[in-house]
């Protein structure tokens, strides 16, 4: 079982979690689940010692845009728990897990990554805050790119996979024509029988909430629309959180910020509602932060 899961580890690392930092090409491994997505990344640590190294780098240099610092912490367990939740969350969407008369299957699976979010602590630290946002901070920018291939007798589409190159060839003879479409992420889910876009946009919403220091640095994003949660709350609710969530929201346009953190100070949930005077302390810090430094309202 500790072979398997050490493979399964490797595998997780090298086609998920590498391209999620570093750029590429990201090919979901085989859907994890709660209980080994909270035990994968207990007690192990990359291998390739020049893969640690690039990852080093690129966390450094997504830290920076935040904090001078050098160095950043080791990729932690609960790091790995939530590349295994955002693997889960892709494979939701992959049509191939199901067929015709199964397809509640994803909706279970979305669930099943909804359960390993929530069972993922929260940031204890400022630096694991800062740490775990330079592991996740692309997550929003992935895309998935469909391919549609016709030809004088027929047509074919290929989700999320290129079109095989026998497909292409003697492309003047057989009028073949290739279309290919970029998906973002929130729209993913949108062809996904038994997923409703608010079941999607509510399991991106928690996975994003256990990286506040992401939640707000996406704040002004479309989709999901943020919300306060009780890691964001507790990210700011002290003065180098605050500093750093006011740095990341200096990164977007001042208008959509402010127009978020009203709407989203209106739609505090019950539960969240004695953080209001918080929440509406930083909201006016931001905007005083902003008109301060002279922070573009375009």
């Amino acid at each position: 079982m500790a072979d398997a899961l050490t493979e399964r580890y490797g595998e997780l690392v090298e086609q998920v979690l590498k391209p999620l930092v570093l750029g590429g090409r990201i090919d979901p491994v085989r859907p994890l689940g709660r209980r080994l997505g909270l035990a994968i990344g207990e007690g192990r640590k990359i291998a390739d010692a020049e893969l640690r190294t690039q990852l080093d780098v690129a966390r450094v240099r997504v830290a920076r845009r935040l904090a001078p610092i050098d160095t950043v912490a080791e990729i932690s367990a609960e790091d790995m728990a939530l590349v295994a939740a955002f693997n889960d969350i892709l494979q939701t969407t992959n049509l191939e897990l199901s067929g015709a008369f199964t397809r509640a299957r994803h909706k279970r699976l979305l669930d099943s990554s909804v359960a390993l979010c929530e069972s993922i602590a929260k940031p204890r630290t400022i630096d694991d805050a800062l740490s775990r946002h330079t592991v996740l901070s692309r997550a929003l920018e992935v895309v998935r790119t469909d391919t549609s291939v016709s030809w004088w007798t027929g047509s074919s589409s290929f989700r999320g996979q290129p079109a095989p190159g026998r497909l292409l060839k003697w492309r003047e003879l057989r009028r073949v024509r290739e279309d290919s479409r970029r998906v973002p992420l929130v729209e993913m889910a949108a062809d996904v029988s038994h997923i409703p876009s608010e079941a999607w946009f509510d399991a991106l919403n928690v996975w994003l909430s256990r990286s506040p220091l992401t939640d707000i640095a996406t704040l002004a994003r479309t989709a999901p629309v943020f919300r306060w949660s009780e890691p964001t709350v507790s990210l700011i609710a002290t003065v180098p959180g605050r500093t750093l969530a006011f740095r990341a929201l200096c990164q977007q346009r001042a208008a959509s910020v402010e127009g978020t953190l009203d709407r989203a100070l209106k739609a505090l949930s019950p539960e969240a509602k004695q953080a209001e005077p918080l929440i509406k302390a930083f909201a006016q810090e931001v905007s005083t932060g902003f008109a301060a430094f002279g922070k573009r309202a375009a």
